[in-house]
């Protein structure tokens, strides 16, 4: 599947998108190449991840710091019980306005078989839900492609990509991310195409 570069455009370090004049200095990026998946499929959304090629290099700040993907010791890490947080600038319930500003929550990773039994496609190990039963926190519409990261020995590790889910903190109904430990050695690859 291919999509148009022209369609994206990247910005590190905004924080509140009201300003112009934001403290953080934002960096805008232009998209050379998208390198989706190749086995990415909108029914389900199934690898759902792709890697963007940036204009040029970013540089690191207080407010643009990397995210580290998983390492050896966390590729058979389920992360069940553990609260990774979820960041973006989506809308703040289903159906409203997008935030001006980013924000976040932390959510208790489930076990993909309890995930499985709330959805009607199957919740593979290429996916890691997050969210409360009794829901209310979670991201939503406009947080797609956002990370689930989660803190190791101060050094943030991102272990989902947003995917999907039923409406936005529904009772019952955690979010659906795709599962980064199962694409890292995907990721490295074309990080080097």
């Amino acid at each position: 599947m291919s999509f148009s570069t022209k369609q994206f455009t990247v910005r590190l370090g905004d924080v509140d998108l009201s300003r112009d004049d934001e403290p953080s200095a934002p960096q805008t990026f232009h998209v050379q190449e998208v390198r989706a998946h190749p086995d990415f499929s909108r029914v389900g959304f199934y690898n759902d991840i792709a890697l963007l090629v940036l204009d040029r290099p970013s540089r690191r700040s207080r407010f643009v710091i990397p995210v580290c993907l998983p390492g050896a010791a966390a590729l058979h890490d389920r992360f069940v019980g553990r609260r990774p947080t979820v960041v973006g600038w989506g809308t703040t319930y289903y159906g409203g306005k997008e935030s001006t500003v980013q924000r976040q929550a932390e959510l208790p990773v489930w076990r993909n078989e309890d995930c499985d039994r709330t959805y009607f496609q199957p919740i593979t190990d290429n996916f890691i839900c997050a969210g409360y039963p009794s829901g209310g926190k979670d991201a939503c519409q406009g947080d797609s492609g956002g990370p689930l990261m989660l803190k190791r020995d101060a050094t943030w590790m991102q272990i989902g990509v947003v995917s999907f889910g039923n409406k936005c903190g529904e009772p019952g109904y955690p979010g659906v991310y795709t599962r980064v430990t199962e694409y890292v050695d995907w990721i490295r690859s074309s990080m080097l195409e």
